[in-house]
């Protein structure tokens, strides 16, 4: 059993020392020739394994759909909408996602014989079946009908360093933040009423995380009345998909959000540059674990309340 959690406790570790290194999508552009002024913009992703992204229609509200918006140019138009193809297989709780990779394309017809630069700004998220990095949002050109045809792009996103150094520290401090309500909740009134605090950092676009959220349901119910209490911190900015996921998923714990997702001075404090994240803290707001999910929390929960 020992055995079996370290394995996934190096398994998490990996993913997160990813994630801060290098972001796991990488684009590369073209354009094909398809007739007179007419060119085929293609936008292809690279995923590394183990991670995904989303199609146009992320069915569900689960995981962020991937977008591409192609900036005002009098000198073209755009014909017909945006195709794409990969791999879709289905992901976790249904949601279609590309593995490997994925090409989106665009036909585009020029009104002249001149040289033209095509500006497109793509935004997508990377997840795993575990967590979701935080949405990425690129802007990115293309020249058409230049002496070569297109001069083709190519462009990799760096991940910023993060503060995840700052998160290791493992200091907890309460906060306030407002609930669903739009009441401000000061956290040190449940820290300080249970005797453990279940603090979890989520999005109702993480499908990883709500589907960890509703394995905890289970566990808050048993041990509620022994003194477990859950925060669960949203990084959603939108209000309306944070409530839905709320009421559809059945979260009767404490749901707090300010509606900044990643930007959240809270987040940033702590370090999340993924979801989800987790701290479990005991009544005198010490971290003693972090980042326990599924077996691992409900052992734990065992073992404190036995």
């Amino acid at each position: 059993m020992k055995k079996a959690m370290l394995i996934v406790i190096l398994k998490t570790l990996v993913l997160f020392a990813f994630a801060q290194d290098e972001y796991p999508v990488s684009w590369k552009f073209d354009a094909v020739k398809t007739g007179p002024l007419t060119f085929k913009v293609q936008m292809h992703a690279t995923v590394k394994e183990p991670y995904h992204i989303y199609p146009q229609q992320a069915s569900g509200g689960i995981g962020m759909p991937t977008s591409i918006a192609f900036m005002e140019n009098a000198d073209m138009e755009l014909i017909g909408g945006i195709e794409e193809k990969g791999v879709e297989p289905a992901g976790e709780e249904g949601a279609a996602h590309y593995a490997i990779g994925v090409t989106f394309s665009q036909t585009v017809k020029l009104r002249s014989n001149e040289s033209v630069t095509l500006q497109f700004r793509i935004k997508y998220m990377a997840c795993t079946d575990l967590m979701c990095l935080p949405p990425a949002s690129r802007q990115f050109s293309i020249v058409l009908n230049d002496k070569e045809g297109a001069v083709a792009g190519e462009e990799r996103l760096k991940a910023t360093p993060d503060s995840a150094k700052l998160a290791m520290k493992w200091k907890y401090e309460d906060f306030v933040m407002p609930d669903v309500a739009g009441n401000l909740i000061a956290t040190k009134a449940i820290t300080t009423a249970n005797k453990y605090t279940f603090i979890d950092f989520w999005a109702s676009w993480c499908a990883p995380c709500r589907v960890q959220a509703r394995a905890l349901l289970p566990l808050y119910k048993k041990y509620s009345a022994q003194g477990l209490g859950v925060i669960a911190v949203s990084l959603d900015t939108d209000a309306k998909a944070w409530k839905k996921a709320i009421a559809d998923d059945g979260y009767t714990w404490t749901n707090l959000s300010d509606m900044q997702g990643f930007d959240s001075p809270l987040s940033k404090k702590y370090g999340i540059t993924a979801i989800p994240r987790n701290f479990l803290i005991n009544q005198k707001g010490e971290i003693i674990a972090a980042d326990l999910h599924g077996k691992a929390l409900e052992e734990k929960l065992e073992a404190l309340f036995k």
